[in-house]
Order: structure tokens, then C-alpha cells, then sequence
């Protein structure tokens, strides 16, 4: 009886030691945000939203993917694959599967900028929801283009100076990072953020659209809490200079919460009160602010509630066909207010299909 005793014990101890260990990571990240209103729920919100990418034409562009497809599609895959919907996941997979065909080649955009290279982010995540390789091999080639000539500081080549660039530059190195494990590709898109970070982050954590644009534009600052979140939770946090971007984060996030309008969303101008309400940057805000409760980054209530009031106030910003209403067009740089308030919205612009996706995404943890 002891020698059967003696056996068992190790094997309690290591289902105790399991149990612990999976318990102790689901208590650090993702918290039960409580009810939704109905039909709101994240989850199903969700659903519609990547059943509304699939259900839109494929791929008419001229000269590949443009990055808002690309972006779209990396939503949708992460998104179905974080609720372990296969049968969703391997539609989404079916859309993009083109790709690795040579009929699909020309829909490829040639790795020359940030807005063709982070199509990478795409095949990079296929891969590491479904394990195949042809896409790790795609989205790797993008990865390397991308800091294929160095130019001054180790930057990348196709540094821009546009706060969309600096999320297409680390979330292609970050994924890359978090699949090879070799840290060059953690270093890079930690040298580019702190770039961002030195020269555009101002002292209230938000950040002006471009040297000479001190606008905080909606879906530019949008861009850069999502790629300081893309950073938090997918960098090594040893690595030097995550201190420096968690807390441009942790500013960032404590920044939006006194420019967040009184149902819930965000401005096209952040910190003009007169402005339109705008979708794309809602989305973006409420997912890297939701990350931050998630990951216990960001405390008390008043966070919880500008998340839960960011997604509520979203869903009131969807048509019938879960098109996105209130999306600003692209957008470049102007050191001039009027220049951004007059900028067309669009309803169903992938901007805002897409950040909405992110957002669904993380508060389904």
C-alpha cells in the first residue's frame, strides 16, 4: 500500500502544479467585463463582423492587397481563432488561401513600404493559428524585406514618420518575434516605437500626427495605442527599451480618458470637443485600452468603464450588415484643424471594420 502511495504522490503533485499554473494565467489576463446590452455581446458582435468581411468582393485592387485588406484579414483570423471557431477560422483561411497559388501571386503587394510589407502580419498569423508553413515562409519574406537596407539608427528603411507606419513596422517584427524567438526582430520594433515615442508623444500621452501636424487625429493616435499594445503584450519584457514603451502606454491610455465623449466614443480631433464622433479610432482606443484591464496594466473602474462604454457606444454605430458607420477616409498630414474636421466619413471603411474586430477580440478573453 505505501509503494502505491509513494507513486501517486509525485503524480498529484504535478496535476496540482498544472492546475496552478493554468489557473494563475487566466487570473492575469482576461476579466469578466459582466452583461452586455442585447446583441452587444463581443463574441457575437464579432462573428458578424468577420461574417461581414467574407461576404465583400474579393481583392479588386490593381497591385495586391491594400493594408486595410491585410489588416482585415489579420483581425478576422485572430479574432475566430482567440474563440476557437474552426469552422469560422478555416473560412477566413479559405479567403486569403489565394495567396500561396500562382494564379493568387498577383495579389501579393511587392514588400517596397509599410503599407504593402505589413501584409506580413497576415500570412504570419495564419500560420500560427493552423501551423502551416507556407504562410511562416510568405510572411517571413516580408518580415526581412522590411529591414532589408538599414538606413541610420538600425531603422527600417520604410520608416515614414506617419503614426500608422509604426504600428505596420513592429506588428510584422513582433509576430516574427514571437514565432522565431530571435531577437533581432524584437529589437527592430522596439527602435522604432521609441523613434515614435521621442517625437511625437506629447505630455498628456497622446501623440501629434507628424512632425509639423500637432493634430491629434483620431485614427492616427488610434494607430499608436495599437501599436504600443501589439508591443506590451508581445515583446519580452526584458528586452531593453519595454520599460520605456509600457509606460508611453500606460500615459497614452490615461491621456484618452479625459477626451472620451459622454456616450462612449472618440473624435476625429481627440481633444476637440466640437468634433465628429469617429469609428476607427473608437475601435483602436477600446481595444488597447481593454488589453490594459486584461493584463492588469491599468486600474481601477474608470478604465473598465470607458472600455465597456467604447465597445457599447461602437454597436450604436453599425448598420443592419454590421457596416461600421463614421470611419474617416484616408488622411494625410496638415498642420490645420479645419483640414481633419471636413475630412468625408465613410460607413463599412475596413478601418473601422477592422479595429472593431480587435476590440471584440480582446474583451472575448
Amino acid at each position: 500500500m505505501n509503494w502505491r502511495r509513494s507513486l501517486c504522490l509525485p503524480f498529484l503533485f504535478i496535476v496540482l502544479l498544472s492546475w496552478t499554473v493554468s489557473t494563475g494565467s487566466a487570473a492575469t489576463t482576461g476579466i469578466n467585463w459582466g452583461p452586455w446590452p442585447q446583441g452587444d455581446a463581443p463574441k457575437t458582435v464579432g462573428i458578424k463582423l468577420v461574417h461581414n468581411l467574407l461576404a465583400r468582393k474579393k481583392f479588386a485592387m490593381a497591385h495586391g492587397f491594400s493594408y486595410m485588406e491585410s489588416c482585415a484579414g489579420y483581425a478576422a483570423a485572430r479574432f475566430t481563432g482567440s474563440i476557437g471557431d474552426k469552422r469560422l477560422l478555416h473560412a477566413v483561411v479559405k479567403r486569403y488561401a489565394v495567396v500561396l497559388t500562382r494564379r493568387g501571386r498577383k495579389y501579393i503587394p511587392p514588400p517596397v513600404n509599410v503599407d504593402n510589407s505589413v501584409f506580413g502580419v497576415l500570412p504570419l498569423e495564419i500560420y500560427q493559428q493552423t501551423g502551416r508553413r507556407p504562410y511562416l515562409k510568405l510572411g517571413m519574406r516580408f518580415a526581412n524585406a522590411q529591414w532589408n537596407r538599414p538606413i541610420a539608427g538600425g531603422l527600417s528603411p520604410e520608416t515614414n514618420y506617419y503614426l500608422d507606419g509604426a504600428y505596420k513596422l513592429a506588428a510584422v517584427q513582433i509576430h516574427a518575434w514571437q514565432i522565431t524567438h530571435q531577437k533581432r526582430y524584437a529589437r527592430r520594433a522596439v527602435r522604432e516605437l521609441l523613434l515614435f515615442i521621442k517625437d511625437f508623444q506629447q505630455p498628456d500621452g497622446l501623440f501629434f500626427h507628424g512632425i509639423k501636424a500637432h493634430v491629434y487625429w483620431g485614427r492616427g493616435d488610434g494607430w499608436m495605442a495599437s501599436a504600443l499594445t501589439e508591443a506590451v503584450t508581445g515583446l519580452p519584457p526584458g528586452i531593453p527599451g519595454y520599460a520605456k514603451i509600457l509606460a508611453s502606454y500606460k500615459a497614452m491610455m490615461a491621456g484618452l480618458l479625459k477626451y472620451q465623449a459622454g456616450d462612449g466614443m472618440w473624435r476625429q480631433v481627440v481633444n476637440d470637443p466640437k468634433a465628429w464622433e469617429e469609428s476607427s479610432c473608437t475601435g483602436m482606443f477600446t481595444f488597447a485600452l481593454a488589453t490594459g484591464v486584461n493584463h492588469g496594466w491599468l486600474h481601477g473602474e474608470k478604465y473598465r468603464r470607458a472600455v465597456k462604454n467604447g465597445w457599447v457606444a461602437l454597436c450604436r454605430h453599425l448598420d443592419k450588415k454590421y457596416n461600421v458607420r463614421d470611419v474617416c477616409i484616408l488622411t494625410e498630414h496638415a498642420n490645420n484643424w479645419a483640414y481633419y474636421l471636413s475630412r468625408p466619413r465613410q460607413t463599412g471603411n475596413l478601418h473601422g471594420q477592422f479595429s472593431m474586430m480587435w476590440a471584440a477580440r480582446e474583451l472575448c478573453r
